[in-house]
């Protein structure tokens, strides 16, 4: 499968500005992105090349939000494979520690340069979201890590895995990850394979839609974005056992009463919610 990569340049540029395209972006199937800064700035945005629509992006930004900001882009394919090493070799990143007790690296990562944390988690993100950089990501690390986890775990829209991995590590029973993009799936899988891991998480390629008859959980994570996250939650709730927690991300503090009268329409208490940038991570019990 083949991708296309979008470079758009928003004039002026601004990483804020960055992000509200990326979410406007991601409900049209751009499933990566990548900010640069250095040399030419901009934010680069990719899709499988059987979705792409000029037309479908021309059309988002004659309508985008922000009446002083111009955006130009372009477009060309990437045969997966030579993406994928582009990608390795170019979006290493540095180690990012959590709430000093959580250190997420590449597995490229010197020995000398990975700070000493009680959890290690090792991710190659390949082109998948998710190495903890996002303020979505970051922050429902440290939700995380102030749960006492026990029991089952369901990881909506994993990406690389990150989270998952992370409630495997301190101290789920069985963490269930399911990932629509095939690419990242198999990218996650991986991932779940350097942290010694193969049989305690299960990654799954697909939607909510398998979400039918199973195990309850007793944590739920879903990262992805407003759109979806109002359309699943119906079935994040069915797969909760009474006293789980629901944990939400992807979307902007202006999305909260949406989401809130969801989620309390089917039965959740909020809890509470936090947000970095604009981005929120909203906590709901059962």
């Amino acid at each position: 499968m083949n991708y296309v990569e979008v470079k758009l340049i928003p004039l002026p540029f601004a990483e804020d500005t960055c992000d509200v395209l990326a979410s406007l972006l991601a409900p049209l199937g751009y499933d990566s992105f990548t900010t640069e800064t250095e040399r030419e700035a901009c934010l680069k945005a990719y899709i499988p090349e059987k979705q792409f629509s000029d037309q479908q992006l021309i059309d988002l930004l004659a309508d985008l939000p922000l009446p002083d900001v111009e955006v130009r882009w372009e477009a060309h394919s990437i045969e997966m494979q030579d993406w994928n090493q582009q990608w390795e070799q170019s979006h290493q990143f540095e180690p990012i520690v959590v709430k000093d007790e959580c250190c997420v690296h590449s597995p490229l990562t010197p020995v000398s340069q990975i700070p000493s944390c009680q959890y290690e988690v090792i991710i190659n993100p390949r082109m998948s979201f998710g190495s903890g950089t996002h303020e979505t990501t970051s922050q429902l690390l440290e939700e995380i890590l102030e749960i006492k986890l026990k029991g089952k775990v369901l990881d909506m829209g994993t990406g690389t895995g990150v989270l998952g991995i992370l409630c495997a590590l301190v101290g789920a029973e069985y963490v269930r990850a399911i990932e629509i993009d095939d690419w990242a799936a198999s990218n996650a899988v991986d991932n779940v394979l350097y942290n010694g891991l193969a049989g305690k998480m299960k990654v799954d390629c697909g939607d909510a839609s398998l979400l039918t008859e199973g195990p309850t959980y007793d944590l739920v994570l879903a990262n992805i974005n407003r759109n979806v996250l109002l359309h699943d939650m119906e079935r994040y709730v069915g797969v909760m056992r009474p006293g789980a927690i629901l944990l939400m991300s992807g979307f902007y503090e202006t999305d909260i009463p949406a989401i809130r009268t969801c989620a309390e329409q089917l039965g959740l208490t909020y809890h509470h919610h936090r947000s970095r940038h604009d981005w929120v991570v909203i906590r709901f019990n059962k």
